[in-house]
């Protein structure tokens, strides 16, 4: 099935958004193709690899694109927003990405100010669910290995949150927060913040030396968060 404009123009976007740096760093592609829903052919997802690999034919691509209805300006432009701020916070680039899309599809720049204060808002709850999940699966098995302290050291580097606030989300790291019903707490979330969660913590899974453990507990929560095994599985082995 051949992708909405909607999800084309999240695509590009996100796509432009990871480049603004100059660098499509490891792993920034699997992120740009997990702002859309729907589950690409294995046709569709090697030609949008191959596009969102290069800058060029993204910009290119860029002009071929169909206008959107209003309706879906602030969906689209929230989901370039994430992309960028997934390392901690927004670069000069980044934020001219962001605005030369919100421009191009005829949103106004008032209302993008606007939504970029709420959506960074969003992105500091987000951080805490992750700091949470992450906390909880490193307790998993029962111990804490120094990989898994770095790892989780380096996940805090990149949320978007004030440095007193890494600071307490650190302190899970010793005292994992009690949680009721984890896995109806993650399936509570809109798609597209389960996914982003559970791509934040996977990398913890490796990091174990009890791995089969927390790649178990990993597998369960993304169950929970509705998520098929076999893409909970790609974003472990990523």
């Amino acid at each position: 099935m051949p992708l909405t404009p909607e999800q084309e123009w999240t695509l590009v976007a996100c796509g432009l958004v990871a480049h603004a740096d100059g660098v499509l760093k490891e792993g920034e592609c699997d992120q740009v193709l997990a702002m859309i829903d729907e589950r690409l052919s294995p046709a569709d997802q090697d030609h949008w690899i191959a596009l969102v690999s290069s800058r060029e034919a993204l910009n290119a691509h860029l002009e071929e694109l169909p206008p959107i209805l209003p309706l879906f300006h602030e969906p689209l432009l929230e989901r370039a927003w994430a992309m960028a701020l997934a390392d901690g916070e927004v670069d000069e680039a980044e934020l001219e990405v962001v605005e030369r899309v919100a421009s191009l599809v005829g949103a106004d720049p008032k209302d993008l100010a606007s939504w970029r204060d709420a959506w960074t808002a969003t992105a500091a709850t987000l951080a805490e669910h992750k700091a949470s999940f992450a906390a909880l699966l490193i307790h998993c098995d029962g111990t804490i290995d120094d990989a898994e302290s770095i790892r989780f050291q380096a996940l805090l580097k990149q949320m978007p949150v004030p440095e007193e606030r890494r600071r307490e989300f650190a302190r899970m790291l010793k005292k994992p927060p009690s949680l009721d019903h984890v896995g109806a707490r993650l399936a509570a979330l809109p798609r597209d913040q389960r996914v982003e969660i559970l791509r934040a913590i996977a990398p913890l899974v490796s990091a174990s030396q009890r791995e089969a453990v927390g790649r178990d507990f990993f597998l369960q929560l993304a169950a929970q968060a509705g998520l098929d095994p076999a893409a909970a599985t790609k974003i472990l082995d990523v």
